[in-house]
């Protein structure tokens, strides 16, 4: 096992000028910024799950922790040993891959011991290790051992890139979004017996994913990506219940959260969100906000779907909202429906239970409570109150 800790890390790509192009300007304009001075601790023995959008940096953070890629400025320390100039067959590395990239010339047994047999070790140890390779992954692996790459299916290759990777017995394992060329069912099946693999093994492990299923699942923390940078590590419950800025808190939840462009007014009775819908505060959101200068200017409201509630089934408590809502479209969910709302002028999404059918173009009245909700400063995207 290993701790990885990554310093300033910058990994920058030459923008291709095209075939026909053969010369090319060696300007800074011309490079793509794939890791902005990229910071990352990933503690010994844990999970650490990566999300983010497509084109984040997710995959290359890998191929940098693995040497694959060089940096261009930066470190990187393994159990602070810096290994920014190790080769990647000398960091202790165990990578799979999202296309699995196994070997299609050599049957599945000859994949998992081809790099023993570079290092020319007996035939017997060899063996050893890939009979406690197929005792790790269970029934039916042993049975893929005489079988070409193109006569598995996605999961049966996925088995074998997962062997290859545990025989090694790596300091780090690296895997990137493994499960995402399968279908749903065996997914959720294989999701499990990588979760068994990770709590038996409890190797450091930096997993790339784009489900966030597979990352609360898995992680034992989950880190945000948006180009090039971490904006947030943390638990599951830390990053959905205190995102640092609307980004993150955008980013994970499924369907996302509502984010409101409205304007802090002071009244007799308080301090209201106004803008075609008024949310009153309560007394201590007021002093945090007038503590921060906020009154007359717009700030971001973000909540989350499901903390909308139907409003005949809520107290009226301080800190609740009530509004009527206009119903645009309806989506079964299990369990409940998922409202698309026109509240005020404003676009709101809200997952409830409802025990009766609601369809489209119906009003109904609906609550939330406002401690519950996130207040984002709109020029900056931070956080205000999370």
């Amino acid at each position: 096992m290993a701790t990885i800790r990554l310093e300033g890390v910058v990994k920058k790509f030459k923008k291709e000028t095209g075939i026909f192009s053969f010369k090319r300007k060696e300007t800074s304009q011309e490079d793509i910024l794939a890791l902005d001075h990229l910071y990352l601790d990933v503690r010994e023995g844990e999970t650490l799950c990566v999300i983010g959008p497509t084109g984040c940096g997710k995959t290359t953070l890998l191929k940098v922790i693995a040497g694959l890629e060089p940096i261009d400025e930066g470190k990187i320390y393994f159990d602070n040993q810096n290994v920014t100039e190790v080769s990647p067959k000398d960091r202790g590395i165990g990578m799979v891959f999202q296309n699995y990239a196994l070997y299609p010339h050599m049957v599945s047994r000859e994949n998992l011991a081809f790099s023993f047999r570079l290092r020319k070790w007996p035939e017997e140890k060899i063996d050893q290790k890939i009979r406690f390779t197929c005792e790790t992954l269970g029934v039916g692996f042993e049975a893929l051992l005489g079988r070409m790459p193109r006569t598995l299916s996605a999961g049966q290759k996925q088995r074998v890139a997962l062997g290859r990777c545990i025989i090694r017995n790596p300091r780090v394992f690296l895997l990137d979004e493994p499960l995402s060329n399968l279908d749903a069912k065996l997914r959720t099946k294989t999701r499990i017996e990588i979760k068994r693999l990770l709590n038996r093994f409890k190797i450091t492990t930096v997993y790339v994913t784009h489900d966030q299923a597979e990352a609360i699942s898995l992680a034992d923390r989950i880190a945000i990506m948006k180009e090039g940078r971490i904006e947030q590590v943390g638990t599951f419950e830390e990053v959905y219940y205190h995102p640092v800025n609307m980004f993150v808190a955008g980013f994970i939840g499924d369907p996302p959260m509502n984010f409101l462009s409205l304007t802090l007014k002071k009244r007799t009775d308080g301090l209201i969100l106004d803008n075609g819908l008024q949310i009153p505060l309560t007394t201590r959101r007021f002093q945090i906000l007038e503590e921060k200068k906020y009154v007359g200017k717009e700030v971001i409201l973000g909540i989350r779907p499901e903390e909308i509630k139907r409003g005949e089934a809520t107290a009226s408590l301080p800190g609740i909202c009530f509004f009527n809502a206009l119903v645009e479209e309806v989506e079964p969910i299990i369990p409940g429906v998922c409202l698309f709302l026109n509240a005020g002028g404003h676009s709101l999404i809200a997952t409830i239970d409802s025990p009766s059918p609601i369809r489209r173009g119906e009003k109904i009245k609906l609550a939330f409570n406002t401690e519950k909700a996130k207040i984002f400063d709109k020029n900056s995207k931070q956080a205000i109150i999370s």
